[in-house]
């Protein structure tokens, strides 16, 4: 029992060790200086104001309502009782509605400060003489309250820096916290060393030595004015902190040295350049110990700054040129291998048929071998007669080939010379099968090592776009990133970073990195539409950094939306469709795809289906169209010894632009219904399988908003022949369809389809692409 006991309580102090983490320390001291920190030596509103960022920003915390409690009254003593109750109304107030995060963060520190007024004015109407002075005092501090507030939930602790610019208001405000901090410690010191000069250096050459003279420039006026506004001496002060900081920064190529030694030069020449020969505001006290301190944790913390006002996106980071010219490298050598290997494929394809002759003379050696060993006659036509008879057997192979074994002059011609006409002949038509066999066979081979070539060079290309991709570099747009983070902030969104990336001219890729896993996607991307003007979409990509920490991208809404709606029918006796589709949206393109295999019913099927699976991986893999559709054609070639073709209507729709793109070969016409005409789209290309080199045409223009487009089988439009313009009958009907629904239409035009059947049997499929423009 009692080693129970002891493990318990070794874990429950592991527990709050674990909670009590550095950046838990750090927020509760800032709260317990804020909260000295004074104004006249009377008021010290500030603490009640980082209170009341955090909890507006973070939610209620126990601990730094005691520590701002604490400071107040070190300070205050028992006049700072006011001051606690405020506190305490506003915690208690926004303890009651964390769950509902309804109010803005305008709204929510506007609530805060009537809060802090209210309990501050009855606190002085309590108090037995007042003035009027004492009420403006009071209005004065709650517009301190509102003002600091909305700086400190910008500021450090509460909110990361991540910035590269001075300018950016997370910097400034994590500057202003600080020194008001400092200011908190007032004229404390250890032995004769005064504890806010002494951090007040520190701080200036951890920045200037890290982030350069900008960063300790910019920091030493801050602290010198926010630190010592109260000190009559203040203007000095700033000077000094400034040039030293600049001074601090500009040397830093010297290492920390050559820092502490800007810093001993900037603090000299201004004291010198005040007082004369006089003494410094700053001690050398004072300045010599800061510096040691400096010294000996610099290489701990220098990193740890370094990761403070940084950029701290992982976006950005995933963009590094280091890490791309790696990726590069190796892609640029797989590129170079699919190049050769394309090249040797072609090489081997092309060269020239110089076997043909020697199969010839192979073939005759064979029938010599197999019959005339044997014949009586083999000394007289094979070595008295030698080169007459090897003519004789070549010419009649040639006219076995030409003209076939049932031709007359073949078997007069093999009377001439040999006994055994009717056998040698016979076996030369086998031989000569065999070997247009073979050639075939050659042929093909030699087709789909074109082919093959084909692809690895299409597969290069490929991976050379992507070696392109990753060079060219998004441009983060920042006015964007600071519009969100402004505007997410004002909605109480506890986020952590906005990277806007924008490629191009209006493609943009935003990523949300927020501090809760509790927010809606929903509602994120309602608040990003209303601040950027334009609608924006998921792209199904979260991802948790860490347990806390949880990442949308959206991505900009297209300016169009497409739906596909389809209607078919087997005309065949199993009922079995040889017509077949597909149709989806890859990367903000809309594509629809319709194909007729030869004939009709399960051979037919299969023809079709071959080619829109081959279709459908292809466009995965973003192949060009163009060896696309060559892929197709080789592969339905090399399928099978026997005759094989299908149609390949397709569609693509670039849903931003607006652009349509239609490729045929061998499809029927298709129409697209506007809202006062039909427009016919035709082709006179033959289908994909049939002949070795693929044609195609490409009809290219911008659809409008309401556009309906309509693909067919050959079956819908051979189902009425007995007119001569059957894309005329289907233009009309299409004209005339009192509805704008995609498929009723692709069900009203089987139906008319199938009541004009006049005596076919083909199968009919309609594809119906309806095209809107988004709001």
């Amino acid at each position: 029992m009692m080693r129970t006991e002891s493990l318990r309580t070794k874990r429950n102090w592991y527990d709050l060790g674990i909670r009590l983490n550095s950046n838990a320390i750090i927020i509760l001291l800032m709260g317990f200086f804020l909260a000295r920190t004074n104004i006249l030596n009377k008021l010290t509103p500030f603490g009640f104001a980082f209170l009341l960022a955090y909890i507006v920003m973070k939610g209620v915390k126990v601990s730094l309502l005691l520590s701002v409690l604490i400071g107040t009254f070190t300070f205050q003593g028992l006049a700072g009782v006011s001051y606690g109750i405020s506190c305490i109304l506003v915690f208690s107030f926004f303890a009651l509605i964390k769950e509902e995060k309804t109010y803005s963060l305008v709204k929510s520190i506007l609530i805060g400060t009537s809060i802090f007024i209210i309990s501050r004015s009855f606190g002085l109407i309590m108090e037995k003489t007042f003035f009027i002075y004492d009420l403006f005092l009071i209005i004065f501090e709650g517009i301190v309250v509102f003002t600091m507030s909305y700086v400190f939930s910008f500021s450090l602790p509460i909110e990361r820096v991540s910035s590269t610019s001075i300018n950016n208001e997370k910097t400034i405000s994590s500057f202003i916290t600080l020194a008001l901090a400092l200011s908190g410690i007032s004229n404390m010191g250890i032995l004769g060393v005064g504890i806010k000069n002494a951090v007040s250096v520190i701080i200036i050459l951890f920045l200037g030595y890290n982030q350069g003279a900008l960063f300790g420039g910019t920091s030493g006026m801050i602290l010198g004015m926010v630190s010592y506004i109260s000190n009559p001496e203040m203007p000095f002060i700033i000077g000094i902190f400034g040039i030293a900081g600049l001074l601090a920064g500009v040397f830093r190529d010297l290492g920390k040295s050559g820092s502490a030694l800007g810093f001993f030069l900037g603090n000299g020449i201004m004291s010198f350049y005040i007082n004369g020969l006089g003494t410094s505001f700053l001690s050398y006290r004072e300045i010599i110990i800061s510096t040691l301190i400096f010294f000996l944790v610099s290489n701990k913390t220098n990193s740890k700054i370094s990761n403070i006002f940084t950029l701290d996106s992982s976006i950005k980071k995933d963009y590094s040129l280091k890490r791309d010219e790696i990726v590069v490298k190796k892609l640029n050598r797989m590129v170079e291998l699919f190049e050769n290997l394309s090249a040797t494929f072609k090489e081997s394809a092309q060269e020239r048929d110089c076997h043909s002759a020697k199969q010839v003379y192979s073939l005759v050696d064979g029938i010599v071998n197999g019959i005339c060993n044997k014949c009586p006659r083999y000394n007289i036509c094979w070595e008295k007669n030698y080169y007459n008879t090897y003519q004789n057997f070549f010419n009649l192979v040639g006219k076995v080939e030409i003209k076939g074994i049932d031709n007359e002059s073949v078997l007069l011609g093999a009377k001439k010379f040999c006994i055994k006409d009717e056998e040698i002949i016979d076996i030369i038509d086998r031989a000569v099968e065999k070997l247009k066999l073979t050639q075939t066979w050659e042929v093909k081979l030699k087709e789909n090592r074109l082919l093959m070539s084909e692809q690895l060079e299409g597969i290069s290309k490929v991976i050379g776009n992507m070696t392109t991709d990753i060079y060219s570099n998004p441009i983060f747009n920042k006015d964007l990133e600071q519009t969100l983070y402004k505007d997410l902030k004002n909605k109480r969104i506890d986020v952590r970073d906005v990277s806007v990336a924008q490629i191009g001219q209006e493609d943009f890729d935003i990523f949300i990195d927020l501090n809760t896993s509790m927010l809606e996607e929903n509602k994120l991307k309602s608040i990003v539409s209303e601040s950027l003007k334009f609608p924006v979409v998921g792209d199904n990509y979260l991802v948790n950094q860490g347990s806390q920490v949880k990442r949308f991208k959206l991505l900009r809404h297209n300016r169009f939306s497409a739906m596909t709606k389809i209607a078919s029918a087997a005309n065949s006796e199993n009922k079995i469709s040889g017509d077949s589709y597909t149709y989806g949206e890859i990367e903000n393109t809309h594509f629809s795809a319709l194909s007729d295999g030869m004939g009709i019913g399960r051979k037919a099927k299969e023809e079709s289906k071959v080619a829109i699976a081959l279709l459908e991986r292809l466009m995965e893999a973003n192949i060009d169209k163009n060896l696309t559709l060559k892929t197709i054609n080789s592969v339905l070639r090399a399928k099978s010894n026997e005759e094989i073709f299908t149609t390949l209507d397709l569609a693509f729709i670039d849903l931003y632009s607006g652009k349509l793109q239609m490729i045929k070969t061998g499809a029927p016409s298709t129409f697209i219904r506007k809202k006062d005409r039909v427009e016919i789209i035709s082709s006179r290309t033959l289908p994909v399988g049939l002949l070795k080199d693929i044609e195609f045409n490409i009809y290219e223009e911008y659809v409008e908003d309401g556009d309906i487009i309509v693909m067919v089988s050959d079956g819908i439009l051979d189902a009425n022949r007995d007119i001569a313009n059957q894309e005329a009958w289907m233009k009309d009907f299409i004209m005339n369809i009192d509805s704008i629904n995609p498929q009723t239409i692709a069900n009203m035009i089987i139906k008319e389809s199938q009541n004009t059947l006049s005596n076919t049997k083909d199968d009919m499929t309609v594809l119906v692409t309806k095209v809107w423009k988004n709001v």
